[in-house]
């Protein structure tokens, strides 16, 4: 597997969730790639924690069309959510 880059954040709907295992055909499917990882992170605790995700490629990959991808895919699926593009 080569080196990844954090492509994007993505944070679902307050009382939604997202498996790992659909998240990660998700974002293959957007990428076009099994080389691709993600990572989920909790902020805050107990009662005022969130989540977000962490989405992760290499750097070849093409970031227009994975994000526009994901995005079709989390609407299919009924998500509400909010994908942020993170810049290196």
């Amino acid at each position: 597997m080569s080196h990844h880059i954090q492509f994007f954040v993505l944070h679902v709907g307050s009382r939604q969730t997202i498996g790992p295992d659909a998240l990660r055909v998700m974002w293959a499917t957007a990428c076009e790639s099994m080389d691709i990882s993600v990572a989920r992170l909790v902020h805050g605790a107990n009662g005022d924690s969130s989540i977000s995700y962490s989405l992760y490629t290499h750097p070849s990959a093409d970031r227009k069309h994975a994000e526009s991808r994901m995005r079709s895919l989390l609407e299919k699926s009924g998500y509400l959510f909010t994908l942020r593009s993170v810049t290196h």
